[in-house]
């Protein structure tokens, strides 16, 4: 399908195409008409938005013939095919409905049926025997719709081939469970706690200015020491390495691959080969390690130059050392590839090609491979690890909702995405121009026309070496805001996908990896998606800042949604300490977001009356602290209020509470501030370490973290309300 872009042109003659034919077009290509928008009215898209959109898909009607042919088009190969390209199947059920000529009853209706592991079924049936349950007439032609029976299937996937005279066709059956997996304590009620962390902010002695596995695995510990049931990570998503201060997990290159930032090499077989070791313990070599170690902010660009050609060094050792024997470790990466298939090899090629570093070893797709290996294998231990110590979930990773134009993602999969619009949100109240996130949309036709393999790709890869998946916006699984890449954002549409196979194929490959389903459902939310979200097991989130009866009173804990990942914070807003002391306000205002001072003040002033709220919420909670009992809401955050903030919220009902690494090291400064770009360092900031950085003396490392007095309490608490 082609992309073209929409024209000035495009735009004339909008009105005289205007009819229930075009509508029903749109709305074959899922283009939406109106919606529900942040206020609970029901908004209107204008013609002219929804054809920006359709266009953008590369259909491009300019007259009324044009629409009646491509609609005619599109019903004459709904209405004629014998089964659509995905069917979705519910445990025990045995039939499905075929579209079958009418005038070729005599002919036999041949079929086969591959499980994904076993051999082919076949056989063949008159059409007569078959049960008929509609006639429709088709352009003089009648069609029957006659139910076939395909016998009681096990969850999973089939390929059904059937013949019918001339009519030929390939369905993907999904056969799904009603339901997410769930680990046994969720299932009986017990409430959980964690700690989410932003990984690249970890500080240790041990990695090279970014938070790594090696930081993972330490932490998984620690965090299971103090009766942690998971750790909740942000996005781990292959970045182009061509442009490393590109930073921000949530705009990856690849969401199919990992950050080879993250390897921790020092745990590396490989990095101890005498030649690696002899570059790594050059004198210049340490003082950029120590320069990496000490900045205040990841230092991507630096950390790049210096972590990846060590990668490639200790590439050509395993390639010395391991290629071709019968090594543990050489049959590791022969299987890893193996697993990878296509898809894997496809993206190694890729990355061969892009001149990512003048190092020679990155024009061989082999490094590629090697580098995703030994990710793997590293993640892959710190969730290993996760189950020795028995925690319940483990490693939760997280799933942005889409990649860059010019990513490994995209590219490889030109006939999927659309590069002529990109994915946002309609204007509302905080963005009254709306929010273009610069990630090409995938088409919803032509994720059916593949079947849906991208998607399911998708989630075998991020439900790997892991107990759980948060999956950030969830409600693209139904709908996304489209912005035309030559209008406005406030200009796109809603396109809808088919939500029912798509929920259908998340519920099965949850139950298939055994990992639970966390969806981010922030923001203005369909309220049909809750009847894919709650009835499935899917847990919602929320965040304790947001979470009142009436814009203005907290929420008592015990009316949370029981359903649901509370978090204490998280990456889209301030940090306790700073949310209580308004510095986040300040900072708004100096990087230019806040307006004028006048707009800062009432900011400030209704932040004052949250705190008020907040410190009564405590008292009726009876957990106000004894030196707060004045109510003097300009005291700076302290270590006894965040104790009874971080205790009433492990209260609340919701089955799972997340409590961020950052508020636990008292940061006082945001990781990220939605709305900037080149305003603010955004997903640099490292964990605090010193007196202007944090609550008073702060450690460095994650075992200083853990052993601080005010930590300790925060844990406590939890470890109290949730054991």
């Amino acid at each position: 399908m082609g992309h073209n872009a929409v024209t000035d042109s495009n735009t004339v003659g909008n009105s005289a195409l205007d009819s229930p034919r075009l509508d029903a077009l749109l709305f074959n290509y899922g283009v939406a008409r109106e919606f529900i928008e942040f206020s609970g009215n029901v908004a209107h898209t204008s013609l002219q938005n929804r054809l920006r959109i359709l266009r953008s898909m590369g259909i491009n009607p300019v007259s009324a013939a044009d629409v009646d042919r491509l609609l005619s088009q599109s019903e004459h190969t709904t209405c004629t095919q014998l089964l659509p390209p995905v069917y979705v199947l519910a445990p025990g059920q045995c039939k499905l409905p075929v579209n079958l000529a009418g005038n070729n009853n005599e002919l036999p209706l041949r079929w086969h049926l591959t499980p994904a592991t076993s051999s082919i079924a076949q056989g063949a049936v008159q059409p007569h025997q078959l049960l008929r349950v509609e006639t429709k007439t088709l352009d003089d032609s009648v069609r029957e719709i006659r139910e076939f029976p395909v016998g009681e299937l096990d969850a999973g996937y089939y390929s059904l081939e059937l013949w019918h005279g001339d009519s030929h066709s390939q369905t993907l059956l999904v056969v799904a469970p009603l339901q997410c997996w769930q680990p046994e304590p969720l299932r009986t009620g017990k409430r959980l706690w964690g700690l989410s962390v932003q990984l690249y902010t970890v500080r240790s002695e041990q990695n090279w200015g970014i938070g790594d596995f090696a930081d993972l695995l330490a932490l998984t510990g620690m965090a299971r020491q103090s009766g942690a049931e998971f750790v909740l990570l942000n996005p781990l998503h292959y970045l182009d390495l061509r442009y490393p201060d590109n930073a921000s997990p949530y705009s990856p290159s690849d969401r199919r691959f990992l950050n080879p930032l993250y390897i921790a090499l020092q745990i590396c077989d490989d990095f101890l080969s005498l030649p690696v070791q002899a570059v790594f313990n050059e004198p210049g070599s340490q003082q950029r390690l120590t320069n990496l170690r000490a900045t205040a902010l990841v230092d991507y660009a630096g950390i790049a130059a210096f972590k990846l050609p060590l990668l490639a060094m200790m590439y050509r050792q395993f390639c010395l050392n391991e290629t071709g024997t019968n090594s543990q470790r050489w049959q590791r990466f022969q299987q890893f590839q193996a697993a990878g298939g296509k898809v894997l090899h496809e993206f190694a090629a890729m990355q061969s090609g892009l001149g990512i570093r003048p190092e020679p070893g990155f024009a061989d797709p082999g490094l590629h491979l090697y580098l995703q290996w030994l990710a793997s294998e590293q993640l892959a231990a710190c969730q290993h690890k996760a189950m020795e110590l028995q925690m319940a979930v483990g490693i939760v990773r997280d799933l942005a909702v889409g990649s860059s134009s010019d990513g490994s993602e995209v590219q490889t999969n030109r006939a999927l995405f659309c590069d002529a619009a990109r994915i946002g949100a309609p204007p509302d109240h905080f963005t009254p121009l709306g929010q273009n996130w610069g990630l090409p949309p995938p088409s919803p036709v032509a994720l059916v026309q593949q079947r849906f393999s991208h998607f399911i790709a998708l989630l075998q890869g991020n439900m790997r070496s892991c107990g759980a998946l948060r999956i950030d916006h969830v409600m693209s699984l139904m709908r996304l805001w489209w912005c035309p890449n030559d209008a406005a954002t406030s200009e796109g549409a809603y396109v809808h996908y088919p939500v029912d196979v798509m929920f259908a194929i998340l519920r099965l490959e949850s139950v298939r990896n055994r990992c639970l389903v966390i969806g981010e459902d922030l923001g203005v939310v369909p309220p049909e998606i809750r009847s894919y979200l709650d009835p499935a097991g899917i847990y919602s989130n929320c965040v304790f800042y947001f979470e009142k009866y009436d814009g203005w009173h907290f929420r008592k804990p015990e009316h949370y949604k029981r359903q649901a990942l509370a978090m204490i914070a998280n990456h889209d807003v301030p940090p306790l300490a700073s949310w209580w002391n308004r510095t986040d306000l300040l900072l708004r205002r100096r990087i230019g977001l806040a307006g004028d001072d006048g707009k800062l003040q009432q900011e400030m002033d209704y932040r004052q009356g949250e705190k008020e709220q907040l410190l009564q919420w405590l008292s009726e909670l009876q957990l106000l602290p004894v030196n707060w009992q004045t109510r003097n809401v300009g005291q700076p955050m302290d270590a006894a209020l965040a104790t009874a903030l971080t205790q009433a919220c492990g209260r609340s009902a919701s089955l799972l509470l997340s409590l961020q690494l950052d508020d636990l090291a008292g940061a006082d400064s945001p990781v990220n501030i939605p709305g900037t770009s080149n305003e603010y360092p955004n997903w640099r900031r490292k964990l605090p370490r010193s007196l202007a950085e944090g609550r008073g003396r702060l450690p460095r490392s994650l075992a200083e973290i853990f052993a601080d007095p005010a930590a300790q309490s925060m844990l406590q608490v939890l470890a109290k309300e949730r054991p």
